[in-house]
């Protein structure tokens, strides 16, 4: 967290358990509020200095309401009266505790991501400029505006790198919130998890926002929700309540399963937007049985989004009842059932304790697989193995029997892994590189690229020579990733020495800050954990052994090996696989290279290398025109276009991706485990496999995410994927 401040305890902050509107009914009295812990990462700011808001490391919070022309006066945290009470007290008329809210909810959501994966978080990028190749691309703070939209609607801008909540007024239909009050959505807590959840993820996984196939944007939603769910196991008050409500039984109709209360209601439905356990039909609280054909009949993400939350909760439940089932024999005298009237307090805090242990876990392994999954076109069934293989990596005994729970429910749903004929957790877990490739490469063609990543991660001087001294680096488009290198390298001195300079400085006046000159900084490992104190430090290392990677990669010349991977260099692929101005051939992106640091049962702290390598294609909708253009014969191509789209220019219908992950150890340097997706790039049965769910979707409403050209998605796809004034969704 903020580096230039003595070390200081983590910040208190008072929050709405659920929104207002639960909170305020009559039942919900006891935890209409609770109290957060938050890393203290905001320094005091001088008083002759301009203020704008809660503005730290990670957030920048932006009090400007754009409807009314108004900046509401920001909260300073660091206030003594706010700091000895816990911040300012739950209001729904006072953009002040708006802030506090809002802050106060992301920062424990980075937090608890933080924790679970062990490395910073870091926001998506800005977008590579050809143009302007040596721009800044760190985003250092998500900009926040508590109240930037005033219609029914809260969202995560991509472009804009910020999170957008709306308020609007609730309608005579409303269940909630009294007709004509105003609702405002930076007041909900599983609203304000949602959103930042959203961020977190496109800094991990920017392609995640194509819509490749029918889980793609359905697991972006669910994942969002599952994250908002279970982070309400985490306080103790509001489980131990709802506990005490169910009398244990958490599937009955309760708050825990349910999602932005408030926010639904006020639009006029029956319960909550989404709900994990079931819904109202006919007035009637009805648990939703698991169906494993359901899949089948549903397209839109919102709708396939809670199959997988469903199944998350449903595997939960499972080892809830597993894991309680010693208390409810004592307490009920070997029966099982449980007498009539109240629970006994103290059977209440040891059912909550159970139900909190088996949520955090749970949550922990939901969030650690997404390291785990491939880097492009996930469906449920990839997610499931991620889920699996994370976890048994890490808890190879599974005491508890999380992933038997995992599994059953997933299953139940439907949720299969496509080729995976027997459903095991051994057949489920994502091979290791030397199963993958047994039958194809020789084992010193493994080595020589295990050794090439040691020595990039611990000596990366070493292989940034060698790249130089590449004959097809000396040409202009060589040069530019060369030069493009150079300044990464210069703006890691800089950083580090700013870094190391503000924290000597902190600690004693007299003492003299170390220069490093440029080759020693890359005569160390700069993935490791000394560094990932500062996160400009931790992204500027990211960006610069990625390049440094692709340059590893795209001078290997086993076919075999790459294909395990993935990837094809071969001349003879597809024309339609972009080249690389560089090598001339087939061209990859090498997305991502970071580090994972995660702590197991025994206490032990294992470490690896996340890489994430992508190969794309362009697609188009026909054949005839795509076997042109996979040939290279672009005049036959065009011609052919114009035939079918006179009045549109040639180009690429849809962008077909694959790829793959890297689990690289970090003592021997060996690619552990490879995560790829069905298909390669050059395999048609891929692109043809997306491009008859294109021509699908085509046909159903469009969505957020509905321009296959554009890498990037739409300006506003969070925006209209939640903008549910019109689809009754949020």
């Amino acid at each position: 967290m903020n580096k230039s401040v003595s070390f200081q305890p983590p910040r208190k902050l008072r929050v709405f358990a659920f929104d207002p509107a639960t909170g305020n009914r009559h039942v919900n009295r006891k935890i209409r509020e609770m109290t957060i812990s938050v890393p203290w990462e905001l320094d005091p700011v001088p008083r002759h200095q301009a203020f704008i808001g809660p503005d730290g490391e990670y957030l920048q919070l932006i009090d400007f309401d754009p409807a009314s022309g108004v900046f509401y006066e920001p909260i300073d945290l660091n206030d003594p009266e706010v700091l000895h009470s816990d911040g300012l007290s739950p209001s729904e008329d006072n953009p002040h505790f708006h802030q506090q809210m809002v802050y106060a909810v992301a920062m424990n959501t980075i937090a608890v991501f933080e924790q679970a994966l062990g490395r910073v978080v870091l926001w998506a990028p800005r977008k590579f400029d050809p143009q302007h190749p040596h721009q800044d691309r760190y985003v250092g703070k998500l900009r926040v505006y508590p109240h930037a939209l005033r219609e029914a609607n809260a969202f995560y801008d991509p472009n804009k790198k910020a999170l957008l909540f709306g308020y609007f007024t609730a309608g005579r239909t409303s269940r909630s919130a009294p007709p004509t009050s105003i609702v405002f959505t930076c007041l909900s807590h599983d609203i304000i998890v949602h959103e930042t959840c959203h961020a977190i993820l496109d800094g991990m996984h920017p392609r995640y926002v194509e819509n490749s196939n029918a889980d793609m944007l359905a697991l972006h939603e669910a994942f969002a929700d599952i994250v908002a769910i279970f982070q309400h196991f985490s306080h103790p008050q509001v489980l131990e309540d709802q506990i005490a409500r169910t009398r244990g039984d958490l599937e009955q109709q309760s708050l825990l399963g349910a999602l932005a209360q408030e926010f639904g209601q006020a639009l006029g439905h029956g319960g909550a937007l989404r709900d994990a356990l079931g819904q109202y039909v006919d007035g009637q609280w009805r648990t939703l049985e698991p169906d494993n054909e359901i899949l089948d009949r549903l397209s839109g993400p919102h709708a396939r989004g809670a199959i997988l939350v469903a199944a998350v909760f449903r595997a939960f439940l499972s080892i809830y009842r597993a894991r309680v089932a010693d208390l409810f024999r004592i307490a009920s005298g070997g029966s099982g059932i449980l007498r009539d009237g109240e629970i006994d307090p103290d059977l209440v805090k040891r059912l909550a304790a159970e139900a909190a242990t088996s949520a955090q876990h749970i949550l922990r392994m939901c969030i650690r697989a997404m390291d785990y999954v491939p880097p492009v076109d996930v469906d449920f069934g990839n997610y499931l193995r991620a889920v699996i293989t994370a976890d048994h990596d890490l808890y190879p005994e599974d005491d508890y029997h999380y992933r038997r729970a995992f599994i059953e429910a997933f299953t139940a749903w439907g949720i299969v892994p496509d080729g995976v004929s027997v459903i095991t957790e051994r057949s489920l877990i994502w091979p290791e590189l030397r199963e993958a490739v047994a039958d194809h490469a020789p084992d010193n063609q493994i080595d020589s690229l295990e050794v090439d990543f040691g020595r990039l991660v611990s000596r990366p001087d070493e292989i940034f020579k060698e790249l130089k001294n590449r004959a097809d680096m000396r040409d202009s488009a060589g040069s530019v990733l060369i030069e493009k290198l150079e300044f990464l390298k210069n703006e890691l001195v800089r950083r580090l020495h700013e870094s190391l300079g503000k924290a000597i400085q902190t600690r004693s006046e007299n003492r003299v800050v170390k220069s490093f000159t440029k080759n020693e900084v890359l005569q160390r490992n700069l993935l490791g954990s000394e560094f990932a104190n500062d996160r400009a430090v931790v992204f500027l290392a990211r960006e610069f052994y990625s390049q440094i990677f692709w340059g590893i990669m795209s001078g290997q010349q086993d076919s075999e090996l790459l294909h395990v991977i993935g990837i094809t260099l071969e001349d003879s692929a597809p024309h339609t696989i972009c080249r690389s101005e560089i090598t001339k051939l087939p061209t990859f992106q090498v997305h991502s290279v970071r580090m994972a640091n995660r702590v197991g049962k025994r206490g032990q702290t294992e470490s690896e290398y996340v890489v994430e390598i992508i190969q794309s294609r362009d697609g188009f909708f026909d054949r005839n025109i795509q076997a042109l253009a996979d040939k290279g014969d672009q005049p036959a191509a065009k011609r052919a276009w114009r035939k079918l789209y006179d009045e549109k220019p040639y180009r690429r219908d849809f962008r077909y991706r694959c790829g793959s992950t890297l689990l690289i150890d970090t003592k021997r340097f060996e690619i552990r485990r490879v995560i790829p997706t069905r298909y390669r790039a050059d395999q048609d049965e891929g692109l043809e496999r997306m491009r008859r769910y294109l021509k699908g979707a085509a046909r159903q409403p469009q969505n957020a995410f509905d321009d296959p050209n554009n890498d990037q998605g739409t300006a506003n796809a969070f925006a209209d994927l939640h903008r549910h004034v019109e689809r009754g969704r949020f």
